[in-house]
């Protein structure tokens, strides 16, 4: 067989193992990167990061929990410097802190969870932890669950204050 067949026929292989129309529609629902911000770790606050960063071939590193963490449910200002501890079902611990963006993420070689993920708690600098009240069972993007806006299927995103100055329950 030619080198140029060879080459072909991966080429189709490799179109067809990483066409996923489902996943490709939730992608493209996202829209285009916000003006200024780079793809990185600062990019897309509040999306689900782990619809691109699955590992997939072709794709960004992959994470195994991200997500981004608010300051207030009524704003989109981030939650900087928070502390996310997350415990998994074999009782594994990984703390991550989130950036400027309020961003976090944990890739597979710092830590790979058994769901289900049975506590989060969030704790600002000084401040006393603020519990999850439920557990993290489908998905290590945060924003599989909490979206904007709040409503019957979602708690809204995740914030370390309430809009009065109290705390989350």
């Amino acid at each position: 067989m030619s080198r140029l067949r060879i080459a072909t026929l991966a080429l189709v292989t490799l179109a067809i193992a990483s066409c996923n129309p489902v996943q490709d529609d939730a992608i493209a629902a996202l829209g285009g990167e916000a003006p200024g911000v780079r793809r990185g770790p600062l990019h897309r606050p509040g999306q689900p990061c782990l619809l691109c960063h699955d590992g997939a071939l072709g794709d960004p590193p992959e994470f195994t929990v991200a997500g981004t963490i608010f300051a207030l449910p009524s704003s989109q200002l981030p939650a900087v410097n928070v502390t996310v501890s997350m415990l998994d079902a074999r009782g594994a611990t990984y703390e991550a802190t989130t950036n400027a963006a309020g961003n976090f993420y944990v890739t597979p070689d710092q830590w790979t969870p058994v769901f289900p993920i049975t506590q989060v708690a969030l704790k600002n600098a000084g401040g006393l932890p603020i519990y999850m009240q439920s557990e993290v069972g489908r998905s290590g993007s945060c924003a599989a669950c909490h979206v904007d806006p709040a409503g019957p299927d979602s708690p809204g995103h995740v914030c370390v204050s309430l809009d009065d100055g109290g705390v989350p329950p």
